[in-house]
């Protein structure tokens, strides 16, 4: 059994936990597009939303393919 393989199934042993790490970052997400109605472009705290938004939209593509993933190996196999 290769490194990937382990890797891979110890990350899907954890499926059931994913949908709360997306709820979590839907809710960041949201409070992001809240407080982006606030600040004005070219400021420090516009960077800050943006590297926020950046972080915010790869966990969503992470945790979702993730998701996606091992739920589609769990009815395969």
């Amino acid at each position: 059994m290769g490194f990937r393989a382990a890797l891979l199934d110890g990350v899907c042993e954890q499926r059931n936990q994913i949908p709360l790490l997306l709820a979590v970052v839907i809710v960041m997400g949201l409070l992001l597009a809240f407080s982006l109605l606030f600040v004005q472009p070219g400021t420090a705290a516009y960077v800050i939303a943006l590297v926020d938004l950046l972080l915010v939209v790869g966990c969503l593509v992470t945790f979702g393919g993730t998701y996606w993933y091992c739920t589609k190996r769990a009815m395969d196999g």
